[in-house]
Parts: C-alpha cells; sequence; structure tokens
C-alpha cells in the first residue's frame, strides 16, 4: 500500500507539471508577446536568413542587420546594399556601384518592407502552442493561421522567448513547398534613437539618382 501510494503521488505531481506547463493557451502567448512590443517604439537586431528550396538541395543563406521604428522608418543592412528610410524617402545605397537610388517609401511593397520581418505574426490568429528547443534554449513555438498572407505562405510559426515572449526564430511555408528560417539575434528594444539614423548620409563619389 505504501508502494501504490508514492506510486500516487509521483504521477499526480507529474501530471501537474504537465498540465502546469501547458497551462498558457496560444492566445495568451500572442498577447504576451504583443505586449513585449508595447514596451518600446524603435527595435534592433541582426538577422540570419535560411530558405530550403523545395526543389534542390541548395539552401540559400542571407545575414543582415536591422533597426526599425515606428512610422515606416528603418535602416537595413545586407552584403553590398544598404536601405535607408526616413519615413517618406527610401535610399536603396548600392556599394559596389556606387549608387543610391532615392524612392518614396509608398512605392516600396509592404511585401519587402523590413518591418514585416518582426510584425508579420503579430497579424495572424494564434492555432496552438507547444515547445521547441533552439541553441539550448527551450522556447515557446506558436503556430499561426497563414490565412492574412494567403497566396504568399501556407504556413506560419514564431517561436518565442520564455522569458519574455520576444521572438527568436519565424518559421514560414510558401505555396511551392520552400520553408523559410528567419533567426533573430541580440534584438533590443530602443529607448532613444537618433532621427538621423534613418537618413542616408551623402558619401563624395556615390551618384544620388532621384526616382520620387
Amino acid at each position: 500500500m505504501i508502494l501504490v501510494g508514492r506510486f500516487v503521488f509521483v504521477l499526480t505531481v507529474c501530471l501537474v507539471g504537465v498540465v502546469g506547463s501547458f497551462a498558457l493557451s496560444a492566445d495568451e502567448a500572442m498577447a504576451k508577446s504583443k505586449a513585449w512590443f508595447k514596451t518600446g517604439k524603435a527595435w534592433s537586431l541582426d538577422f540570419k536568413l535560411q530558405v530550403f528550396y523545395a526543389d534542390s538541395p541548395d539552401i540559400a543563406t542571407q545575414q543582415g542587420r536591422l533597426v526599425v521604428a515606428e512610422k515606416d522608418r528603418f535602416t537595413l543592412s545586407l552584403p553590398g546594399i544598404k536601405f535607408y528610410s526616413d519615413g517618406e524617402s527610401l535610399w536603396q545605397h548600392n556599394v559596389e556601384q556606387k549608387q543610391v537610388l532615392i524612392k518614396a517609401v509608398e512605392d516600396l511593397s509592404s511585401a519587402l518592407h523590413p518591418s514585416e520581418l518582426l510584425f508579420k505574426y503579430l497579424n495572424c490568429k494564434a492555432l496552438g502552442l507547444g515547445e521547441g528547443e533552439f541553441a539550448g534554449k527551450k522556447l515557446w513555438v506558436l503556430k499561426l493561421d497563414p490565412a492574412k498572407y494567403a497566396g504568399q505562405f501556407s504556413q506560419m510559426e514564431v517561436w518565442l522567448s520564455q522569458k519574455d515572449f520576444s521572438p527568436v526564430r519565424l518559421f514560414t511555408v510558401d505555396p511551392s513547398g520552400n520553408s523559410s528560417w528567419y533567426n533573430i539575434i541580440n534584438l533590443k528594444t530602443e529607448k532613444n534613437i537618433s532621427p538621423d539614423l534613418f537618413k542616408y548620409k551623402t558619401i563624395q563619389g556615390v551618384d544620388e539618382i532621384d526616382m520620387r
């Protein structure tokens, strides 16, 4: 009887642990992630993008640096190219060509807007919540309804920090079956940031072509 009692006690503790670990709902996790973004008005991060093609063993990899703020302001640095936006004008600096194209931000497709890297998942309905592990850390895995991005994605999920619900990884699958991972590194909320950061500064020897 003592052994049976101990078994029941251990089983009860295990069940409570399992139930407790999933006490958080998908909607609650999404709400907490949205609340994290309300703590600031600008964010900076490094990212690594990996694209796995459905019909090829090749993996496309790209790394970059992004600073994004409210009102369509951002800077995006990729190998060989840099973008600046002050919310009205967009400067595309093609480094090797020593050329800068100046466009109106309103002409930039929303699908190409770098802020989508951070905020896209916030526009989706949360479908389910699980757990995953990446870089030695346990994360919440939030499965999303991609209906808002029909034609662009057939599957979406975001991996969130279990500490503050900030995004750590974004996963998407497009209608052709190509899957992409955005790994977000050093994500920080910027409390004080100069507006000048989002404007291109003229460089001697670099041509500027105004296309607005």
